[in-house]
């Protein structure tokens, strides 16, 4: 098939959805399907045989498209609905792989699309802030609509499955991908040289991932464990200087590390210079994309006892937590003082991550549910 695939976002970056699209490229294009993906203007192009990115120019006064919902990505999808009709006029296409609210764009053209369903609009907006709840109320009608319309669905998760079976009997979860391949590229130095039992996150640095939360518990405990580390991979310069800030007030910035961001091939080596890995989200029922790598590195996880890590891991995965300071101190000080837990919760991790979560369980999915389409 010949299949528009629109990626509302820059592409290809290194963050949670960008990286699940270019596995759905990678994916199509091991079934023999050629993509054309129409995205923003921001982003790095990706070497995929069969795949060809189309941009967006860039909108006047947008410099950088923030990740979750913004008045600069509103600019841009008004200029990724413009590309799309030229697009739609200069070449047929069989189908549409509508990337989160593109469905709303897919849903007008008449030809039959997949609704990629990595987040709802309607959830974020009310997570930012509860002024948006009247936009909100809009966005949940445009969804129900295109998952009306679509002739399928593929939720990166259970708990946006449910939503989505609400409204569509086609649904399929496609899980994200745990990352084992190392690549090649080189480690920041801070890295290779931090010593002691180190405590890691890697990710974004917005609110919602709870880094606040994660300092506030480290820095209740650092004082009676001087050589546990807190290295924090990610984020941006502005996000790093805050927390750093933050750490210096809770007097722990000797014990913080600030890496900040690495390859997207780098990580699963990122992730073997950690003892413990926090996934420490307050906020989002989609899954963490670094959860399935966080598993298959083989280390202990600690995560918040949240719908974000309970429909990928129970007790015997991880070591979950309510999402309180309290808690994820307590938490800390228990992988730290056991050795043995650690050891057994990393080899449970892994053994899931093996079973459900890697390219190849992806790649299946993927290929049954387009087969499923094609028929």
């Amino acid at each position: 098939m010949r299949i528009l695939l629109l990626a509302p976002h820059p592409f290809f970056t290194q963050r949670g959805t960008p990286i699940a699209v270019r596995l759905v490229c990678e994916g199509l294009s091991r079934l023999g399907h050629t993509v054309d993906v129409l995205t923003y203007h921001e982003g790095e192009n990706i070497d995929c045989p069969g795949v060809r990115i189309h941009r967006i120019d860039q909108p006047r006064f947008v410099r950088r498209v923030p990740i979750g919902p913004s008045w600069q990505k509103i600019v841009c999808d008004i200029a990724l609905a413009r590309r799309l009709r030229r697009m739609l006029r200069e070449t047929r296409y069989d189908l549409i792989h509508a990337v989160e609210e593109s469905a709303f764009l897919a849903a007008r053209t008449g030809l039959p699309f997949v609704f990629d369903m990595d987040s709802l609009m309607s959830q974020q907006l009310v997570e930012k802030s509860k002024l948006f709840w009247p936009a909100s109320v809009i966005f949940k009608q445009l969804e129900r609509g295109a998952l009306r319309r679509c002739v399928g669905v593929l939720a990166v998760c259970e708990s946006l499955a449910r939503e989505a079976r609400k409204h569509q009997s086609n649904v399929n979860v496609l899980p994200d991908v745990a990352l084992a391949a190392n690549g090649a590229c080189a480690l920041p130095e801070l890295l290779i040289k931090t010593r002691g039992l180190r405590l890691m996150y890697v990710g974004n640095l917005q609110r919602y991932q709870g880094i606040d939360l994660m300092l506030e518990a480290f820095a209740t405990i650092a004082p009676a464990y001087p050589d546990a580390v807190l290295v924090i991979v990610g984020g941006n310069p502005a996000q790093i200087a805050a927390y750093s800030r933050k750490a210096a007030r809770s007097k722990v910035i000797d014990q913080v590390r600030f890496v900040g961001e690495i390859p997207f091939d780098a990580l699963a080596r990122t992730l073997s210079f950690s003892d413990i890995l926090v996934s420490p989200r307050i906020k989002g029922e989609n899954t963490p994309m670094k959860l399935y790598s966080y598993l298959m590195s083989g280390r202990p996880v600690l995560a918040t006892r949240l719908p974000t890590h309970l429909q990928v891991v129970a007790d015997e995965h991880a070591f979950l937590v309510e999402p309180t300071v309290e808690a994820m101190a307590k938490g800390m000080r228990a992988l730290i003082d056991s050795p043995e837990l650690r050891e057994r919760l990393g080899t449970a991790g892994r053994a899931l991550a093996s079973r459900c979560y890697g390219l190849d369980s992806f790649r299946q999915r993927l290929e049954a549910f387009y087969q499923k389409i094609a028929a």
